[in-house]
């Protein structure tokens, strides 16, 4: 809850490696954008920092890539930016926030490691210079009194979760605020540049690293649904499955020859006409169809302050298919299973068709991919780009109505929501019109 006598405006909430820096980033942030897509798309965060100081370069995101030996009866200074397995788990030294045990006066501190948990140990000083932490090497893991240890330091930033949360305080004056969590997001690339300096992070809700995008696998799935594959795939990846779908195909037989699962997943859900999103902790595969079908949450009409800017667009090419004949033929038996489907209201001698051969089991079956690989090819024929004054509620998925735009007036599903979060809130859009008939 927000005073409702106070203005109207947005924070922004980060933690980095689950320490809030929400306050350390204000005087810093000059732009932060979220993206959040409807499918095949990872979403995404980009953050770009004042880093004149080169506080964020050197103290905060330390790029050291070291191995050193440390005798085990000795203390060992530890530098801003070093992270150091202990027996407990691993301590990243930073001093960009306070941890209560700490004197934040002292310029040096002996900490006390044995039997720590794996949250960070943070210190730091009221000058913001450079601080160290003293510890003892016996409580270096692995390690006994009189045996050197290796300590191991990595690029800080290197696999680096963020979580953001964007809040929109008092938008109505009632004192109430709405709240937009958008994630968890692992970093992807750091840039530093200049004059003057400045650092860009960008995150990514699925991270290149992770097993779901690199690792190529080979395996054959027999007699499966499309949900228990991506539930299979999710456990394997430590992740949920979330199946919206009424349709279930059942695969005799398929294979996943040398490609990763994301890629694999990709795949079935294209041609079984599913939605396929990823984010860091959730696979989620839906109808788009039934999506569609939702009442619409916004209404956006022309000429209202909250609209910035609006563009649309009408394509005919390779849109304006009629029907589609899904057909396939067993090699061994010679059978033919082939069934077409015809949208409502369509037809005739010169009507496009689409025609796809796909492995199917029965000719119900073929029926319904005819319908989804219509849908799937004619979806993009009216989009359209609309920016509008920052609003959490705008999220991919959505569906929308436009009115006082002619011939363009109609529902529209989101494709694309990108969160401008700085110099005055504002959402781009990326919309296409509902396919509601078929």
């Amino acid at each position: 809850m927000s005073d409702r006598n106070r203005a109207r405006r947005t924070e922004i909430r980060l933690k980095f490696k689950g320490i809030d820096i929400t306050r350390d980033l204000e005087k810093y942030l000059q732009s932060m954008t979220y993206t959040d897509n409807e499918e095949d798309k990872t979403d995404d965060i980009s953050l770009t920092l004042d880093d004149r100081g080169s506080k964020w370069l050197t103290k905060w995101l330390n790029t050291k890539n070291a191995t050193k030996t440390v005798q085990a009866s000795e203390k060992k200074e530890f530098a801003v930016g070093d992270i150091v397995q202990f027996k407990g788990g691993p301590v990243y030294i930073s001093s960009m926030a306070a941890s209560p045990t700490v004197n934040r006066g002292a310029s040096r501190c002996k900490l006390t490691i044995k039997n720590s948990n794996a949250h960070p140990l943070h210190l730091i000083s009221e000058d913001g210079a450079r601080v160290y932490g003293w510890v003892n090497a016996a409580d270096v893991e692995g390690g006994e009194a009189g045996q050197p240890q290796e300590v191991k330091e990595r690029k800080a930033f290197k696999g680096t979760e963020i979580h953001a949360v964007i809040i929109q305080k008092n938008p109505f004056s009632d004192g109430k605020d709405k709240v937009h969590d958008c994630g968890v997001f692992e970093i992807d690339s750091v840039d530093f540049s200049g004059p003057p300096d400045k650092l860009t992070i960008k995150a990514t809700s699925i991270p290149y690293s992770s097993t779901l995008r690199q690792t190529e696998k080979t395996k054959v799935w027999e007699n499966s649904t499309l949900k228990n594959i991506g539930a299979a795939i999710a456990q394997n990846n430590g992740m949920q499955l979330m199946y919206i779908s009424s349709y279930n195909p059942t695969y005799k037989r398929k294979e996943q020859l040398n490609i990763s699962d994301i890629v694999f997943l990709q795949t079935l859900c294209k041609g079984a006409g599913i939605s396929l999103k990823v984010t860091s902790k959730m696979i989620v595969m839906f109808d788009a169809a039934e999506y569609e079908k939702k009442p619409e949450v916004k209404k956006l009409k022309k000429g209202k302050k909250n609209i910035l800017s609006y563009k649309l667009s009408t394509k005919t090419t390779d849109t304006e298919y009629v029907k589609c004949t899904v057909s396939y033929t067993n090699p061994v038996t010679k059978e033919k299973i082939e069934a077409t489907y015809t949208k409502p209201g369509g037809g005739g001698e010169n009507a496009q068709e689409l025609k796809i051969e796909e492995k199917v089991n029965s000719k119900e079956e073929a029926l319904v991919l005819a319908g989804k690989y219509l849908r799937a090819k004619n979806k993009g024929e009216t989009t359209a780009q609309i920016t509008v004054i920052g609003d959490v509620d705008y999220c991919a998925g959505i569906t929308v109505r436009l009115y006082g735009y002619g011939e363009y007036d109609g529902k529209y599903i989101v494709e694309t929501a990108t969160h401008n979060l700085t110099g005055g809130y504002t959402t781009d859009l990326k919309l296409r019109s509902c396919l509601e008939d078929y």
